[in-house]
């Protein structure tokens, strides 16, 4: 996967343009958002038109019979698109994130923080568990 000549203003606009969106299973959870935002910068599909879900029960049964678990999952779809995994330390715009809170979650860094969806926005992670980086080639 390649990111798009515009790559920045694209993140910037999609976030901008997003930024009120509430957390939704199936439509609007973390999966569902970092792949909008990896295929706005790249025009390119991560998570395989294969996997569906509506709820919070069907998204975990999706990732079991992917991957077995998100983070797992994650290094599978990222592997299918040649999307190299980087040292944490180097998390930089526009890397894919998994990260763990209560569970295993996946966001998108903004530069400084990593991005995801809340019950009433994009949300702005920080002192997480960083699990995997994923840098988009540019």
């Amino acid at each position: 996967m390649k990111k798009v000549i515009d790559w920045e203003i694209k993140f910037n606009m999609f976030i901008d343009t997003h930024k009120n969106k509430p957390f939704s299973w199936g439509s609007w959870d973390c999966c569902k958002f970092s792949n909008a935002l990896i295929k706005e910068i790249t025009e390119e599909d991560l998570i395989p038109k294969s996997l569906k879900w509506k709820d919070e029960k069907t998204a975990m049964i999706a990732i079991k019979k992917y991957g077995g678990d998100l983070l797992n999952s994650i290094k599978k779809a990222c592997m299918t698109k040649k999307v190299n995994q980087i040292n944490p330390a180097f998390m930089s715009k526009g890397d894919l994130v998994v990260y763990k809170e209560e569970s295993q979650l996946v966001g998108v860094c903004d530069g400084m923080y990593i991005l995801t969806p809340t019950d009433d926005c994009i949300g702005v992670k920080t002192n997480v568990d960083v699990l995997g980086v994923w840098r988009i080639d540019g």
